[in-house]
């Protein structure tokens, strides 16, 4: 297949230089938790200390800090006239009890890195990717970074400098770990701009009762600057480590550190570009103390084109594989118009294009990422050896990314087949295709268990198992086992034969139910376009029916529970379309996921098969695409359509249908006895929200208060913490929040300055520590629940037969029902949606933490004056 001339007379783009790496690098999970702060496929690691003064753990804690002083800790004890001699190597995770590590930092430093943990990405390099990230994470200088550490396995030497030290035994202790007198004062001035001393761990340098939550700071800023320096020359100085009880106590170290050389280093670090530019080299050569028989990688850079997600599957019939994925483009200086995958087949021959649909976008701390998606069908015979990757810029000029000259490959002999794979009750079950001249396969998995106490790192236990001979189709054999595990959190597997290999899978990533491999092809060939140079672009169209067959087709769902479909939508202009939340599957979504999923919100979509998105409003940017656009099947339905690449298979909540009545009542189809939104039973269990739990019904994702807890009458903390445990503890009050998955606090009022959360729902997305399938909040924020009446702390019962409330807490009804006017909202401030548990004082509750409930009228429920419609408005107190 020929190239369209564009394509052909483009460059060939090889490499920016010898530290871009070649796909796939060893490198590949730190580079993408390096750079993928925010957005699609974003890892979070940023988001533990953004902003700089940020700490999930509470006041007086600042997270930056404390992962830069682990990265200092850690490397401190290494001896470099001794081999092995240590250096960054983690082995501070067996070192917290031996008296040198004081505090709470170490601990949950460690705990936080451990979720990032696996087989290619070491504890090690967390830690030196901590200090890099706190650093620039806080303003300052990008430290490079390398990867390729090697985690300890046990403590290594006593050795860290302590506060009590005098200036000579700083020097020697300096000199033992490679550092003179020169990089001592540096390398303690960059670590002290950040943080400060806690009078609860050295109460002999700060005083308690005296500073902010007993955390004096070590200058008067939380940035990273040259303040500690700036101050310390010209005064005021209030480093707790120069100034006040360290002196008479003879802890003041930082004093005994800069006048080493008579404060000349610190003076020159007044100056900020010299203090950058110092600190640069000294944490780089901090993070690499490593012992000598470790080599690290390159300086890590972003990948200009790095793909993403690339997975080949054997689609029924076994004719046909599937190749999609992602690819993700660095648009930091530079922007796309399109861009193109050009595959070779299984023998390296013929040249055919791809074109791929625009996706979403991620940013790191310096650099902007656009995803873009593909999904297409290739004759399982000819199959799929490489490709390269075209990139078409705004400028108009295409270039052609060949991983510097290798093509990035793809290996075909061994395929995880997703769809017949799955999870459940801790039974992993493992289906691969294999080509037939290759040997038996065996699944590996690799999973991550807890040490005895003592360390919060994990270990990882890896396990191989053989796999059974199953039926042949095509050119592959199925071959498939079951393996029990003890956990789906940080599992990964794979399945490999000889030097084939389709590995390191999340096993979080599988649905419950394990599809059938089907006997009959396919009808279309691709779900994205091909460009070829005696086909049609158009040929290659999928049409879409709807209408009814006894047998079921691959066709249109009209309708599904309560939502009707809309058609197939555009996302909006650089947003969502349907912004409320989203939910992720892969392997099993069907629009019955989604729905149940998105039950309670006026509109749902699904796109790119396995992604679901809810919202109460459509974005106005996103429009009406053609039906045919619409085009990838489900993967846990093979008769419903998920959408495709950018584009949304909406349905809406049919009682928001402006066609299906021109009145504002709620259409009766939706009544509580018939509104029940269905869930397929083969349905996997994924990430949500839990609406209702006994008397408790969601209210939102809302900040803890102004210094103080949002709900501070109790808590019960719990590593088995589930949203039905929590509001079962809570039964007292009015309140139940969950927060950070273990946390569960209750009361019967919100303290001040509690709000809803920035982003909404999407703000509490951490999985409850006893269920994993369940949001249990997040960092400073709790997913809040209000008990669904006030009955149970009243002494009267109450009326059992509908009836206006004329007074909730401090408002009152109206003397004249509020109508609404020419389709415009009589209230325009905010908007709750819940079908099935709306109660009066539900309402009051989220209206007033928008500070409206105080004013008479300023909420309502919307509903007519008849019985019925009142009755059903307050579907969860009649």
């Amino acid at each position: 297949m020929k190239l369209s001339p564009l394509l052909a007379c483009a460059v060939v783009f090889s490499g920016l230089g010898q530290a871009i790496p070649t796909w796939p690098s060893s490198i590949d999970e730190l580079e993408d938790v390096m750079f993928l702060n925010t957005g699609y496929k974003s890892r979070g690691f940023s988001s533990h200390i953004t902003p700089c003064e940020f700490s999930e753990f509470g006041a007086g804690r600042q997270t930056a800090a404390e992962w830069l002083r682990i990265g200092f800790h850690d490397m401190s004890t290494t001896n470099v006239f001794f081999t092995p001699h240590g250096g960054i190597d983690a082995s501070i995770a067996f070192e917290l009890g031996d008296g040198e590590n004081i505090g709470a930092g170490f601990n949950t430093s460690l705990t936080t890195y451990s979720g990032f943990f696996n087989s290619r990405l070491p504890i090690s390099d967390m830690i030196a990717l901590g200090v890099y990230a706190s650093v620039r994470g806080c303003g300052g200088p990008v430290i490079p970074m390398r990867g390729g550490r090697v985690d300890a396995t046990a403590a290594g030497p006593a050795g860290v400098p302590q506060p009590q030290n005098g200036q000579g035994v700083f020097k020697s202790q300096f000199t033992r770990m490679g550092f003179n007198v020169t990089d001592m004062i540096q390398m303690t001035a960059c670590g002290h701009t950040l943080g400060g001393v806690h009078a609860g761990d050295f109460n002999n340098i700060v005083t308690p009762g005296v500073s902010p939550d007993d955390f004096q700071l070590f200058d008067t800023t939380t940035s990273f600057d040259n303040d500690i320096a700036v101050q310390y020359i010209n005064g005021p100085n209030s480093d707790p480590l120069a100034v006040g009880p360290s002196v008479a106590s003879t802890r003041n170290s930082d004093f005994a550190v800069f006048t080493a050389d008579n404060n000349v280093t610190l003076k020159a670090m007044t100056n900020a570009a010299t203090f950058n530019s110092m600190c640069t080299s000294i944490l780089q050569r901090m993070i690499e103390t490593v012992d000598p028989a470790v080599v690290l990688s390159d300086v890590i850079q972003p990948y200009e084109v790095k793909p993403t997600g690339i997975q080949l599957t054997l689609l029924s019939g076994g004719t046909q594989i599937q190749f999609s994925g992602d690819i993700r483009v660095r648009t930091t200086t530079r922007s796309v118009s399109s861009v193109a995958v050009i595959y070779k087949d299984r023998n390296g021959a013929g040249s055919t294009s791809i074109m791929t649909s625009t996706g979403e976008t991620a940013n790191g701390f310096d650099d902007s990422f656009s995803f873009y998606e593909f999904s297409s069908n290739l004759p399982a015979d000819s199959s799929i050896s490489s490709f390269t990757v075209a990139v078409t810029y705004t400028t108009g000029a295409t270039l052609t990314y060949d991983n510097n000259g290798n093509g990035f490959p793809i290996q075909d002999s061994v395929i995880v087949q997703s769809p017949q794979s799955c999870q459940t009750n801790g039974n992993l079950t493992v289906v691969a295709a294999v080509r037939g001249t290759t040997t038996a396969p065996s699944l590996t998995v690799e999973q991550k268990v807890a040490r005895p106490s003592g360390t919060p790192i994990p270990s990882l236990v890896n396990a191989t198992v053989a796999m059974a001979v199953g039926a042949s189709v095509g050119p592959y054999t199925l071959y498939s086992t079951i393996y029990t595990i003890a956990s789906t959190a940080g599992t990964k597997y794979g399945v490999s034969s000889g030097a084939f290999a389709d590995t390191f899978k999340n096993a979080e990533d599988l649905g419950a139910a394990c599809a059938p491999f089907g006997s009959t092809a396919p009808n279309s060939t691709s779900s994205s376009s091909s460009m070829a140079s005696t086909t049609s672009t158009s040929s290659s169209a999928v049409s879409k029916s709807s209408s009814a067959s006894s047998t079921p087709t691959l066709a249109v769902k009209p309708t599904v529970g309560a939502y009707s479909f809309q058609g197939c939508y555009t996302e909006g202009t650089s947003v969502r379309a349907l912004a409320g939340t989203s939910f992720y599957n892969y392997t099993a979504m069907s629009l019955e996921m989604c729905a149940s999923d998105c039950a309670g919100f006026a509109y749902w979509g699904v796109e790119y098969g396995g992604e679901c998105y809810c919202g109460n409003s459509l974005d106005a940017t996103s429009t009406l695409a053609a039906i045919g656009d619409c085009s990838f099947t489900c993967p846990g339905s093979d008769v419903e359509y998920c959408g495709a690449g950018n584009r949304l298979e909406l349905y809406k909540l049919m009682s928001q249908d402006p066609s299906s009545s021109s009145s504002t009542s709620i259409s009766s189809s939706i009544l509580p006895t018939t509104s029940s939104v269905s869930s397929s039973a083969t349905a996997s269990p994924t990430p949500h929200i839990v609406r209702a739990a006994g008397l408790y019904n969601y209210m939102g994702c809302f900040t803890e208060g102004n210094g103080v807890r949002a709900l501070a009458a109790a808590s019960y903390p719990s590593d088995s913490n589930t949203i039905e445990a929590c509001t079962t503890a809570c039964s007292p009050y009015m309140y139940a929040g969950a927060e950070y998955g273990r946390e569960c606090y209750c009361a019967d009022s919100f303290s001040t300055g509690s709000v809803i959360a920035p982003n909404g729902d999407g703000d509490c997305e951490m999985a409850c520590a006893g269920d994993q399938y369940e949001y249990c909040g997040a960092g400073n924020r709790f997913s809040s629940k209000i008990v669904n009446s006030t009955t149970k702390t009243s002494t009267t019962p109450k009326e059992t037969t509908p009836a206006v409330e004329t007074s909730v807490e401090t408002n009152s009804i109206s003397a004249v029902e509020q109508k609404e006017i020419n389709s415009i909202r009589a209230l325009t401030g905010a908007v709750y949606y819940t079908y099935t548990v709306m109660t009066l004082e539900m309402c009051a509750v989220n209206c007033a933490l928008l500070g409206m409930a105080s004013l008479p009228a300023a909420w309502q429920l919307f509903r007519e004056t008849t019985a019925a419609s009142c009755t059903y408005y307050g579907a969860g107190s009649k």
